[in-house]
């Protein structure tokens, strides 16, 4: 199963206990047809988590803190030059040269302090929330059975596992 997923491709992930049920749930996918290709055993033993996408959320936060930090600082830099020299602000004591350059750099480090912090909570609760509750199965012992394709194939996926998981009544 690749890093990356295409925009049509669907994700299915099956929680299980155990290291046999996971195998067992595995086996079964593939005796109905599903290739191996699409298919990813992710636990002790088999995948680890960042070779099937699953990244540590710190490094995801950190990633996009960085972009929002760049970005944010670029723009509000520039919105700091563009607002200097259009209406003409001077500091006192200092020409207009270094008041624009610390009107300019002001602005920037404060885009960056909150580019850094959006960046931040973008990351940690949109981009990681998956990868999180995934790797804390995975902490627990628990093992994740993933299944990538089309919607048809995942929906099927889902109905051969959802025949052969015991629920309680």
């Amino acid at each position: 199963m690749a890093h990356t997923r295409y925009k049509s491709s669907r994700l299915m992930i099956a929680v299980l206990p155990d290291k046999s049920s996971a195998f067992e749930a595995y086996r079964l996918l593939q005796c109905h047809g599903i290739s191996p290709e699409h298919l990813a055993l992710v636990g002790k033993g088999y995948s680890s988590p960042d070779s099937v996408g699953l990244f540590n959320p710190t490094h995801t936060t950190w990633r996009y803190a960085k972009r929002g930090m760049l970005w944010l600082g670029l723009v509000s830099m520039a919105v700091g030059l563009i607002l200097c020299v259009i209406l003409g602000i001077k500091l006192p004591n200092l020409n207009w040269y270094q008041a624009v350059f610390t009107i300019t750099a002001t602005s920037g480090l404060i885009g960056i302090a909150f580019g850094g912090m959006i960046g931040a909570i973008y990351g940690w609760f949109f981009k990681s929330s998956l990868s999180m509750s995934c790797r804390s199965c995975l902490d627990r012992g628990q093992y994740l059975l993933m299944l990538e394709g089309s919607e048809t194939l995942t929906r099927r996926g889902r109905e051969i596992l959802d025949d052969y998981t015991v629920k309680p009544s």
